[in-house]
Formats: C-alpha cells, structure tokens, sequence
C-alpha cells in the first residue's frame, strides 16, 4: 500500500494593496461579485476574499455591525493579507438635507461620539460620481431612525453622515500609520423615518432577527411592505457602493 504523498498546502495571502472593511453581507454582494482572480482564505469565524479590482490587489471582510466587530475585521486583515491601505464601505445614513439616497461620500474627517476628530482620505483627487468629498462622518452605537435625532446630531456634532463602524477603523488606520479611506453610500436621508423595528432587526453579525421580523410583521402588518421596500433599496445602494470603491481604487496611487 502506498503512503499518502505530501499534501499541498495553499500559499498564504500576497501583501494586499487595500484592505476593505464592510459589516453587511447585503453591502459587500455587489463589490465582491466584481473582484477578479478570487481566492477566500478563512480567518476566525470570518472569511476574507481576496481578489483584483481597480487595477488593485485587495482583501475584502464582511466583519459585522460597530465598531468592535470592525476593529476585529482590520486586525485579521491586518495579520494575514497586511494592506497598504485601509477602506471602509457600505451604507450611511444623511444627516445634512443636501444629501440624497444613493449619494457617494467620502468624507475628510470621521468624528467619534467621545470627541475625537480624525483627518481621512489623504491623497484622493476628485472622483467623478462621488457627490461630496469633504464634510465629516459621526459614528454613533446605535442605528439612528427618527429624523429629528438626524437633526440634532446634525446641529450638535456638524456632522453630514452617520454610522457605527469608521470610527474604530480611523483609529486603527491611525495607530498603524495606514492611509485611510471611508466612503459611505446615503442607504437613508436626512428627512427620512425609518421604520421602528429596523433597530432591532439585524444582529451584530449582519444576519435578520427573523422572530424579531415575525413578530414585527404580526403586530403591524404594514411592516412586510417597509422591510421589502428597505431590502429593494439596499441592494440598489449596494450596487451604487461597488461603483464608487472601484472608481476610488482607481483613483488611488
């Protein structure tokens, strides 16, 4: 009988010219359906999928909702495919009127709620379909739904868009002296109300609470009609999303 001959083993990841970070499956569908040359190395509980776009090698992870699970995903694409660059993409939500859904942003400061202000997207030249490159991006714990927090936050913190991961990976990039590039897509604008459940609807990870969904639905059945409404406009911010990180890779020396 003849012993097993050598195993091969997959040669680990080549230095990546930008890592990318995203917390939804649903933000990162578009973009990673884009990539060439696929190759997916496991990391954790996380895969990263690495691949070419934009004339660019990068490493994408799908690390979860807020800025914990984003630091998380910067760590393992730091420790295995260690990139150049760091980005951080997917959906925000409006906080200045002007702004409209579907709207690219990429901002020049990332704001925490403790009151850091950190300087991002160093060397970025104007990127055609981008709708604003400038202004400042809060990241907030929570998803913000009523249209008058939109406003306060406005007022308070002279901020234009909202989420929950930048933060952290502004600090990341900064500890590590990684240039740093946020772009957000307007997934909701400043006027409008999302609906009630959306807060709770989605797990850390980026799945569906489905009995939150259930129940959502069987104590206000209006709420399949918003859910199917919500979902439709996301993919097409999705989509929208992979335009614009692909013109920015691009753009990027």
């Amino acid at each position: 009988m003849k012993s097993p001959g050598p195993q091969r083993v997959a040669p680990p990841p080549a230095p990546a010219d930008v890592g990318i970070v995203m917390a939804l499956p649903l933000e990162a569908g578009y973009l990673l359906d884009a990539l060439s040359k696929v190759r997916k190395y496991s990391a954790g509980t996380h895969s990263v999928v690495e691949g070419e776009l934009g004339g660019k090698l990068v490493a994408v992870i799908v690390a979860g909702m807020g800025e914990a699970s984003a630091a998380k995903g910067a760590e393992r694409l730091l420790a295995g495919h260690r990139p150049r660059r760091l980005i951080s993409a997917g959906f925000g939500g409006g906080l200045d009127p002007s702004l409209s859904r579907n709207d690219l942003v990429l901002p020049r400061e990332v704001a925490s709620l403790d009151g850091d202000v950190l300087e991002v997207n160093p060397d970025v030249p104007e990127i055609p379909g981008v709708r604003r490159q400038g202004g400042r991006l809060l990241t907030v714990d929570r998803v913000i739904t009523a249209a008058a927090e939109k406003d306060e936050l406005r007022r308070s913190r002279g901020a234009d868009v909202v989420d929950m991961e930048t933060a952290a990976l502004a600090k990341f990039a900064r500890d590590r002296a990684i240039r740093f590039h946020p772009i957000r897509i307007i997934s909701d604008d400043a006027v409008t109300e999302l609906p009630p459940e959306v807060a709770r609807l989605m797990t850390h990870s980026g799945s569906y609470r489905v009995g939150v969904a259930l129940r959502a639905i069987w104590n206000r059945p209006a709420a399949i009609k918003d859910f199917l409404s919500l979902h439709a406009r996301a993919l097409e911010c999705a989509d929208r999303l992979a335009s614009g990180v692909t013109r920015l890779l691009e753009a990027l020396p």
